[in-house]
């Protein structure tokens, strides 16, 4: 089951695989070499899967195969509490150069000869990725890394999480519900929800043409038209119902339209603006960029894809 596979080789394939109770439902996959990202809420089956992965809970039914070589970060992490911060580096053969790079690099210098209850969660954390990425392994697995680590320092994280990986041609497969970390990370991306997979595919295809509605939420904001919509909001001709993220939307004050504004508000990245349309007396939200300060109730508008 765990024998060599060649670089082009599904790291993990898995046919009708169910966990219970209730937890994964008839998984079929194959996770490519790479960075790949498992998305969803809360009970969504993410740790689940992970744990399918490496071998940690047994499925019910179905069957798969796995690499020869991986790490495994669990969601709390799998700390060692009797080992320093330096011992946790060490214990998994890491070079001493290596251990002070690694420690500078998550800001855990100072806290080298600190033992996990000393460490916040925060930093507990960080410990555990820098430990993933001394290991030796080929494929790394994290649940939810870097999940208590404040969103304006994570970025940072990630970037040396990044490098490692390249510099080291390493496998990565990280769970995650915030859809911001998918895109700027991942290659690919497993979609699931109550332990059965949405939709699997490389991330920014199911960003800009996500199959259904549903995938397209997973990903974050976007407008979703059908064909008789498309035509009567933007004068835009498709064949099927489509996404249409933020950005390629315009709302935009003009003197004379069959679109009013009913209320605009800005939600920081995108904007949003719900709209009435008077020949069809019919109203709709649109999500949008950039937000514009001129849309006031009232106003009337013009909703058009950008260029």
């Amino acid at each position: 089951m765990h024998g060599a596979m060649s670089a082009d080789a599904p790291l993990w394939t898995l046919n009708h695989v169910s966990l219970g109770p209730a937890r994964l439902h008839e998984v079929s996959l194959s996770i490519p070499p790479g960075v790949t990202a498992v998305l969803g809420c809360s009970g969504a089956g993410k740790t689940s899967l992970l744990n399918v992965l490496v071998g940690f809970e047994k499925p019910e039914r179905g069957i798969f195969d796995a690499p020869r070589s991986f790490y495994w970060s669990p969601q709390n992490h799998g700390l060692w509490p009797h080992c320093t911060a330096r011992e946790h580096l060490a214990l998994v053969r890491c070079a001493d150069a290596r251990i002070d790079e690694l420690l500078a690099a998550f800001d855990l210098t100072g806290r080298a000869a600190a033992k996990p209850h000393e460490l916040s969660e925060g930093e507990q954390a960080r410990l555990s990725v820098a430990r993933a990425l001394a290991a030796p392994a080929k494929v790394l697995v994290l649940d939810e890394p870097l999940s208590h680590v404040d969103s304006a320092r994570a970025g940072r994280y990630w970037s040396v999480i990044r490098a490692a990986l390249a510099a080291e041609d390493r496998s990565l497969v990280f769970s995650t519900h915030v859809p911001e970390a998918v895109l700027s990370e991942a290659a690919n991306v497993i979609c699931l929800r109550d332990g059965r997979v949405l939709h699997a595919g490389p991330v920014q295809e199911t960003y800009g043409n996500p199959p259904n509605r549903e995938v397209m939420d997973c990903l974050g904001a976007g407008n979703w038209l059908t064909p008789e919509e498309a035509e009567l909001w933007l004068d835009e001709k498709i064949d099927t119902a489509r996404c249409f993220r933020p950005e390629q939307i315009e709302v935009e004050p003009t003197n004379l339209s069959h679109v009013v504004v009913r209320s605009a508000s800005f939600l920081g990245s995108v904007a949003e603006a719900e709209l009435r349309h008077v020949n069809a007396a019919v109203v709709r939200t649109f999500l949008h960029r950039p937000a514009s300060a001129q849309l006031q109730p009232g106003m009337p508008a013009v909703v058009r894809l950008r260029a």
